[in-house]
């Protein structure tokens, strides 16, 4: 059977198991035509994941992992015991539609110069979800914050000009890795995700790569997936919080070198001093439990960009 595999669809997971269920029941209730199989690793998870997947997907093939060794680096993981020519990536949080594998599938085997496939995330409750976007740098990260802000407070000029563009197939610079099909060839030649990341941009960092080796970069709206974006991270909010910027600076120096690293480094500094005043204020004047975390939260991801240490060493191409 393992020969008839065309496509190998990877899911990390951890502390997901309501998610991650959902996600797995919806894969198969979208009775995909591709020959597949479906590998879940799972990052030493507290909750019931490993024992529900064991009891309702036995054919699930799943890996068990002792500590949270992270996404990027689970994912290779994955990687080298699947058996498919494309690889699909799906987070625990999405719920695939019928037909939504098999539109990837065939967008893929169509374009061949296309080394990654993106989706047309939506929401829970049908709207639209931004997946995709330039190379993350200083500024193109304060335009895609503040379009996905406006967005979501209702801004009606970037919601039609957002609907319009995910109605059409388009090149960006990097696609989601909520959902992200990627053929094997160009997965190789780069190596695979950069394991210094641990959750978080390395979607952005692998596209990146596979298109500095000439393959192509594809959104395509044939294909619609459910994203229940952030549910998997809410049982640790803070953790996901560090995670990011811990990614965001090894990205920058990765990219850009020190000189933009630095410049990073120095605005983040800024930004949690101002909030940790900010929150200490909000505290003093109300009282209330959740200024004071703020206030906690920001004085540890000060202590974390205040640490950092530019270091080229560390460094993976």
């Amino acid at each position: 059977m393992k020969a008839l595999v065309k496509l190998s669809i990877i899911i990390v997971n951890y502390n997901s198991s309501a998610f991650l269920k959902r996600c797995i029941t919806s894969l198969y209730q979208s009775n995909p035509t591709t020959p597949f199989e479906v590998l879940v690793v799972d990052n030493s998870s507290s909750d019931n994941s490993v024992e529900m997947v064991r009891r309702d997907f036995p054919q699930v093939a799943l890996i068990e992992n002792r500590e949270n060794i992270g996404f990027a680096r689970a994912n290779n993981q994955a990687l080298q015991r699947c058996q498919g020519e494309l690889v699909l990536f799906l987070n625990p949080d999405t719920m695939l539609l019928t037909g939504s594998v098999d539109a990837l599938v065939e967008v893929m085997q169509r374009e061949n110069r296309v080394g990654i496939l993106g989706c047309r995330l939506l929401n829970e409750h049908g709207t639209l979800q931004l997946s995709w976007g330039k190379m993350v740098n200083l500024t193109n990260e304060f335009w895609q914050r503040f379009i996905s802000r406006r967005y979501e407070k209702g801004n009606r000029l970037i919601k039609q000009y957002l609907q319009r563009k995910s109605r059409h197939a388009h090149h960006p610079h990097w696609v989601t890795g909520a959902c992200m099909l990627a053929r094997r060839e160009p997965l190789e030649k780069v190596g695979h995700f950069d394991q210094n990341f641990f959750m978080f941009l390395e979607d952005v960092d692998l596209c990146h790569r596979i298109r500095k080796k000439g393959w192509e970069i594809l959104y395509t709206p044939s294909a619609e997936v459910i994203h229940l974006r952030g549910k998997s991270m809410e049982t640790n909010r803070a953790g996901a919080l560090k995670a990011y910027r811990k990614s965001q600076l090894y990205f920058y120096r990765k990219h850009y070198g020190r000189v933009r690293w630095a410049i990073l480094r120095i605005y983040l500094i800024g930004k949690f001093t101002l909030s940790r005043l900010a929150s200490r204020l909000s505290y003093l004047i109300t009282r209330k439990s959740r200024a004071l975390d703020s206030y906690h939260l920001s004085k540890e991801l000060l202590s974390l960009v205040t640490k950092a240490k530019y270091s080229a060493d560390e460094i993976t191409n």
